[in-house]
C-alpha cells in the first residue's frame, strides 16, 4: 500500500475512529486501527465489538493495500506533524507502516489486517431513515444524558427510539428522571417496532456528526445492530435487548402550579446551591410562590442546606400560575437539564410534593423532562 494525503484530513479521521478502539480487550488487534485503501480513498476502521466506526479520508492512492497499527501511537504521531502532505506506505509481508512528512521518517510495526473483525457498512438492501444531522445531534444532547450509567438494568443504559403517529421519539430514563424528545418523521420513513440504542453510542455519534447534511439510520434485518451513515463516516452499534419501561404513562398530563422562569436565572440559582446540596444527598428544595398582586411578580426559591457546612438560598422572579408549592429535587438532575435547554424561558410544572415534576422549554412542545421528587428524610 502506498498513498499520499493531507495531515489535517488523516489526523481528523484517526481522531474520529480512535474513540471506538478497545482499551481493555483480550484481543491485541482491537488496540489497532485498520488502514486500507477503498475506491480511491483511505479507509480507517476501529471497533471494540460494541461499536465500530469506518471513516473515509481523501487520498491519492498509488498502490492498494491494508495493514493495522497501534491506534494511540499513530494518532499521536500524525497529530504532531505539520499540516502538510503525508506519504504513507505499508509492507504487505511484515505489515509495518512507514510515514514520511517534511523531515519526519517513522516506521511502525503492524499486525495482519486479515485478523481484524469486519465492521458492517451501509451497503445492504435495508431501507434507511433519513434524518437531519444537526437535529439528531440536538436530540441526542437533550436525551442521552438521562440514561443510567451502571449496567444493573441494561435497558436503562439505552435510548429508546420509535416511530409512531408520524413522530420519531427518543427517550431515556434512569429510574429517577426521564427525558423525551419527539420530532416529525420524514415522509415514508419508519422503524419496525422500537429499538434500544446504547446511550454511549449516541453520545459518540453526536461527537462525529457534521452540523449540516443528512444522516441515514439503518436497522439490520435481524434487529441486532443499528448503523448511522454519512458520506464520510459510518458508525455501527449493537442494539440492547429487552423492554423499555412504559414511560408515556408517567408523564403528567396536568399540573397544579406552573412557574415560568428565565432559563439562565434558574440555572444560576441551581449552580449557587450545588456546593451545599452535594453534602446533603443532593437535596434541593424549591418553593414556588405567586405575587400578592398583578404588579408583584412571583418568585422561585432554590435552597440547600448541609448540616456541617451551611446553607444557601437563591431567589429568582417567576410567573406563577397556581397555589404555592414546595418540592424537593436532586440538584444534579436540575443542573443537567438546565444546561441543555436552549430557550430563553423554561416552565416548571408541579402537582404536589410527592408526584413527579416536569420541566419544558417555553415555546417548544417537543421536549419534556420529568424528575421524581426526593424525600427530606433521605
Amino acid at each position: 500500500m502506498k498513498i499520499t494525503c493531507k495531515q489535517q484530513d488523516l489526523s481528523r479521521g484517526l481522531s474520529i475512529v480512535s474513540h471506538a478502539v478497545s482499551s481493555r480487550s483480550t484481543l491485541p488487534i482491537l488496540a489497532n486501527i485498520l488502514i486500507t485503501t477503498d475506491n480511491g480513498r483511505l479507509k480507517l476502521s476501529a471497533t471494540n465489538l460494541e461499536i465500530g466506526i469506518n471513516c473515509w479520508v481523501d487520498a491519492e492512492v498509488v498502490e492498494e493495500g491494508s495493514t493495522t497499527v497501534p491506534a494511540k501511537t499513530i494518532t499521536e504521531l500524525v497529530g504532531s506533524l505539520r499540516p502538510v502532505q503525508i506519504e504513507l506506505s505499508a509492507d504487505e509481508e511484515t505489515h509495518s507502516i512507514n510515514i514520511r512528512s517534511q523531515g519526519v521518517n517513522t516506521t511502525m510495526k503492524g499486525m495482519d489486517p486479515s485478523e481484524y473483525p469486519t465492521i458492517p457498512s451501509a451497503e445492504g438492501d435495508e431501507t434507511p431513515v433519513q434524518l437531519d444531522a444537526k437535529q439528531v445531534k440536538e436530540i441526542i444532547t437533550q436525551v442521552a444524558f438521562a440514561a443510567a450509567d451502571d449496567d444493573t438494568r441494561p435497558v436503562l443504559t439505552a435510548v429508546y427510539v420509535d416511530t409512531r403517529d408520524e413522530q420519531l421519539t427518543f427517550a431515556a430514563a434512569d429510574s429517577f428522571r426521564l427525558a423525551v424528545r419527539s420530532t416529525p418523521l420524514p415522509a415514508g420513513a419508519r422503524i419496525e417496532d422500537n429499538i434500544l440504542i446504547p446511550a454511549k453510542t449516541l453520545t459518540e455519534l453526536a461527537r462525529i456528526l457534521p452540523n449540516e447534511g443528512t444522516v441515514e439510520m439503518i436497522v439490520t434485518p435481524n434487529r441486532s445492530q443499528v448503523l448511522f451513515h454519512t458520506p464520510n463516516v459510518d458508525l455501527v452499534s449493537r442494539l440492547i435487548e429487552g423492554k423499555f419501561p412504559p414511560f408515556r404513562g408517567i408523564i403528567p398530563k396536568e399540573y397544579t402550579t406552573r412557574a415560568v422562569i428565565e432559563t439562565k436565572e434558574f440555572a444560576a440559582a441551581v449552580r449557587t446551591v450545588m456546593p451545599f446540596a452535594r453534602d446533603s444527598s443532593n437535596i434541593t428544595r424549591l418553593k414556588l410562590r405567586g405575587g400578592n398582586s398583578e404588579l408583584e411578580p412571583g418568585e422561585l426559591t432554590v435552597e440547600a442546606t448541609a448540616e456541617d457546612v451551611g446553607s444557601s438560598v437563591s431567589t429568582v422572579h417567576a410567573s406563577i400560575d397556581g397555589p404555592e408549592q414546595e418540592i424537593i429535587f436532586n440538584v444534579r438532575y436540575l443542573a443537567d437539564v438546565l444546561a441543555i435547554v436552549d430557550t430563553p424561558e423554561v416552565a416548571l410544572e408541579v402537582t404536589s410534593a410527592a408526584r413527579p415534576g416536569a420541566i419544558r422549554p417555553v415555546g417548544s412542545e417537543d421536549y419534556t423532562y420529568i424528575i421524581m421528587p426526593m424525600s427530606a428524610n433521605r
